[in-house]
């Protein structure tokens, strides 16, 4: 998004932030006055006349930037704006709210209003909002639509959203493969229109096999007798309906795809799966990761209620506390040698948070790693050797820094050989830890990302304690 437009949509959402608060404003002191005919008119034609401003606003807004504006005002802002919104736009406003404003309109809102507006999308669209609708609504919508697209909207409905086939378009150019290139060109001309942005149309057989893929650059360039079957690719890339949507965003990366032909067991043309769907999909993998990262088990929304904000911060501040405490009573089973020793107490937090910097840095590694499928059951050893290996130069490298520093502030040859060995061995088990705990993970089902930071930081914190203490109860 250039700077010009993020600057232009920063001023409208704020310019209509501004119209709402003053509307509430002027509405509320006018019907303070006398309920006089009088204040009454002025009061309803301000109404209207405010209303009217904040619509021509809104319907200005792209979809997203509407979304954008739903989720920046109270709860109590956003009916209005909801109802405000052309019924052509509803839709398309909805697929871009996040989950909890988005469930907070559909219950606000009537089966005519939901059910309008999921008629101006697309079939994979309205699959993906009637998940979303309340049950009664859905079958009500459903049976609203035409026949052939409501066999789409349920075949993808069939479909887990994990899977290409949940991800998909239906609406998608297609022509026979024992046709001539003037008879595409004629077929397009008397369409009014070319395919999408994408280049490609889809070439099947009389029953529907899927058999290549003609590029618009190549219906243009070649003589127009040549039949289709001549300059198709007749080997695109394609994915199975069943297909990992993860692994086919890996393969749009990897091939610098726009479209690929999505077919069926029998290689029969289903559909089609495009850049921006799955652009959709890393950017709701991406925030999810990020709200586990930081501890969030739910999305949330900045003006949910406190209550609810609360409850869903709780699972990992116990997890936290729970560390925290093991933590605290390992420390105190060495009261006795930190007393004896003062300086302890002030050396103590070093190892451990160097031994939670050094896990974390493993734990990003390993997790980019099973995203990307490069680390697997083949090669996690020699990921692992490699990990201790560099531990090991680095603990010996700055566990000897900190002694020398240690030895300085402390003139004390001991406790300096104490920090260096705990530097060491801190580093070496957070590198086995960073290793294990998101394969771990992964292998019971998890995400990796689900709070792999806050496990590892803890653990590290722990063992740092115990294995500083332990030192130090030994060697002094």
């Amino acid at each position: 998004m250039s700077d010009f437009h993020t600057q232009h949509l920063s001023q409208s959402i704020q310019r209509i932030q501004l119209l709402i608060n003053r509307k509430e404003v002027i509405e509320a002191w006018l019907h303070s006055q006398n309920k006089q005919p009088k204040h009454s008119l002025v009061e309803s034609l301000t109404h209207r006349q405010h209303l009217t401003e904040l619509g021509q606003l809104i319907n200005r807004l792209h979809p997203a930037d509407t979304a954008l504006l739903l989720e920046s005002i109270p709860p109590e802002q956003r009916p209005l704006i909801w109802h405000l919104i052309d019924e052509e736009k509803a839709g398309a406003v909805l697929l871009e709210l996040s989950d909890s404003v988005k469930h907070e309109l559909i219950n606000h809102s009537d089966a005519q209003i939901l059910t309008a507006a999921a008629q101006h999308l697309e079939s994979d669209e309205i699959a993906d909002l009637v998940q979303e609708l309340p049950k009664e609504i859905a079958p009500d919508l459903l049976f609203s639509l035409p026949s052939e697209e409501r066999d789409r909207v349920r075949s993808a409905m069939s479909f887990p959203e994990e899977c290409v086939g949940a991800w998909m378009e239906f609406d998608i150019p297609v022509v026979r493969d024992d046709i001539s290139l003037d008879v595409v060109l004629r077929f397009f001309r008397r369409q009014g229109s070319l395919p999408d942005n994408s280049g490609q149309i889809m070439v099947v057989d009389d029953y529907g096999h899927l058999k290549g893929t003609l590029a618009l650059e190549d219906l243009l360039t070649h003589s127009g007798d040549l039949p289709i079957a001549d300059v198709l690719d007749d080997k695109p890339i394609t994915f199975h309906t069943n297909s990992s949507a993860e692994e086919a965003a890996r393969s749009f990366e990897r091939y610098e795809l726009t479209v690929a032909p999505v077919v069926n067991a029998h290689n029969k043309l289903v559909g089609v799966l495009r850049v921006t769907a799955l652009m959709d999909l890393i950017a709701e993998q991406a925030h999810k990761k990020l709200l586990l990262n930081a501890g969030l088990n739910k999305e949330e929304n900045l003006f949910d209620p406190i209550s609810k904000s609360a409850k869903n911060r709780w699972p990992w501040i116990a997890l936290n506390l729970l560390i925290v405490f093991i933590a605290s009573r390992i420390i105190d089973q060495f009261e006795t040698v930190i007393t004896q020793v003062v300086a302890l107490a002030a050396l103590l937090p070093i190892t451990a948070n160097i031994g939670g910097n050094a896990g974390n840095q493993v734990v990003a590694l390993v997790i980019r790693g099973l995203a990307t499928k490069q680390l697997n059951a083949s090669n996690t050893l020699q990921l692992l050797r490699k990990e201790l290996s560099i531990s090991l130069m680095n603990g010996l490298i700055w566990g000897c820094i900190t002694a020398f520093i240690t030895y300085l502030l402390y003139s004390n040859i001991y406790l300096s050989l104490v920090m260096m060995l705990a530097m060491l061995s801190t580093m070496l088990f957070a590198s086995l830890i960073g290793v294990a705990i998101p394969i771990a993970l992964k292998r019971l089902g998890q995400d990796p990302a689900l709070g792999s930071s806050v496990i590892i930081t803890g653990t590290t914190d722990t063992l740092g304690f115990l294995i500083f203490l332990g030192l130090a109860a030994v060697i002094l």
